[in-house]
């Protein structure tokens, strides 16, 4: 294998990272699409957890979550310097509500029907409080959240808004 083989699929936000990390990179790889709902035999040998992104590395060691693709193809490479910009621990912070407490409601929001708990528009309003509006009020400070270029929580966090 001289490539990289990336598992992935086209809608899931965690692999649009993972995609976007190597495109920005210019790392070359091959793109297998998953269709989850027939997820190929390879894919899970590779990483019995079963869910997208996947990165098998040319050394034969895999990639199974989309911070570690990100961060892994940017270590070869990173042309626009996005892991220059800003705290490395503020980054994280960002990516971590993002991934935990928004994703939550997010889900939430966007099936509403499977919580009916409460209504769609409360999940909306709690995401908006929790994440949306912290992150509209820095970017109306600055360009990119952590400053005047883009950054590892930019792409991070982008393919979730």
């Amino acid at each position: 294998m001289s490539l990289p083989i990336l598992y992935s699929f086209r809608r899931c936000p965690y692999a649009m990272r993972a995609r976007l990390a190597l495109r920005v990179a210019g790392v070359p790889y091959a793109l297998r699409e998953v269709a989850l709902k027939a997820k190929p035999a390879a894919m899970l040998a590779l990483s019995p957890k079963a869910t997208v992104p996947v990165l098998q590395l040319p050394d034969g060691s895999v990639l199974e979550e989309s911070l570690d693709i990100m961060a892994w193809a940017l270590a070869q490479s990173d042309p626009d310097g996005w892991l220059a910009q800003g705290s490395a621990g503020e980054a994280q912070a960002l990516i971590a509500r993002n991934d935990g407490p928004f994703k939550h409601l997010l889900d939430r929001y966007k099936y509403a029907n499977r919580h009916p708990e409460h209504a769609q528009a409360h999940y909306r309003q709690q995401a908006v409080d929790l994440h949306i509006g912290p992150l509209n009020a820095r970017l109306a400070a600055t360009r990119y959240l952590l400053g005047a270029g883009p950054s590892l929580a930019d792409a991070a966090i982008f393919p979730f808004v």
